[in-house]
């Protein structure tokens, strides 16, 4: 069976069904606690309905010592997800799509695709390798031929750029005002705030590697894409007076970039 086979579609409950078969308490996604305050015997007939669906399903069954066992494609999808070699977050938001998450995962044997195509209902679905990420990434971020916006790159605090994001929502003039305050060149400045003001997504990326050892790394960025081209943002630190870099990326620097943050390499912004 190839890769490009491989999917399943489970309900929350029967992910938790699969997840304590497998001796792990959540998924990325799922938070720490995924049945909340939901009391102990309600969360034990949850799981006894959870089993018997995937039962009927012929994704679990008996061994003959009694024990449940999982069907392979089940324990394979989700046992990558599990204990992945490393991972990728994908946060897009959008005016027409809203807030979405694609958390992708990977090992030597598998890649894997984890989305929720709608509430309560978790996709799983194999990849042909771990080069098939990138595909996936830039297909969701709708990378296609977008410019790079004609301006420089720019440094502000992330206390500033929030206050600039705040007064584009009364239009570009406004956030434009606050970026001139800084003593940004005009043209760079204007391109910003319409990138702000009129922003058509913005996709949030977040990458940990060597997830099997002791001292994982992580890296990340932010692509916002305005009526002009895109910008490549990364934040150093997490305070209101931290540092924001933003460099103005055509879709085909976003997609370089892309490439070095899954496979583990620096980010080479310029």
């Amino acid at each position: 069976m190839s890769n490009q086979t491989l999917s399943i579609r489970l309900g929350t409950e029967e992910l938790m069904f699969v997840l304590w078969l497998l001796n792990t308490p959540t998924l990325p996604g799922l938070g720490i606690n995924p049945f909340g305050d939901l009391p102990a015997e309600q969360v034990a007939v949850a799981l006894a309905s959870a089993e018997r669906s995937l039962r009927a399903r012929r994704l679990v069954g008996k061994a003959e010592d009694g024990s449940v066992q999982m069907e392979q494609v089940v324990m394979a999808l989700v046992g990558t997800c599990a204990v992945p070699e490393h991972s990728v977050v994908l946060t897009c938001e959008a005016p027409d799509t809203g807030r979405i998450v694609h958390y992708f995962h990977a090992t030597e044997l598998l890649a894997l695709e984890h989305s929720n195509p709608e509430p309560g209902v978790h996709l799983f679905e194999a990849l042909p390798n771990a080069a098939a990420i990138l595909g996936r990434l830039g297909a969701l971020m709708r990378l296609g031929q977008q410019p790079a916006p004609n301006a420089e790159p720019v440094q502000v605090t992330e206390e500033t750029l929030q206050r600039a994001t705040q007064a584009a929502r009364d239009g570009p003039e406004k956030a434009l005002a606050v970026l001139l305050s800084l003593g940004l060149e005009k043209r760079t400045a204007g391109e910003l705030a319409a990138a702000l003001a009129r922003t058509r997504r913005r996709s949030a990326l977040a990458s940990v590697q060597r997830l099997r050892e002791e001292t994982p790394i992580s890296d990340g960025f932010v692509v916002l894409e305005g009526p002009n081209g895109l910008w490549a943002m990364q934040t150093m630190g997490d305070d209101p007076t931290a540092v924001v870099n933003l460099w103005p990326h055509s879709a085909a620097d976003v997609r370089v970039r892309l490439g070095e943050l899954v496979a583990g390499e620096t980010l080479k912004f310029s």
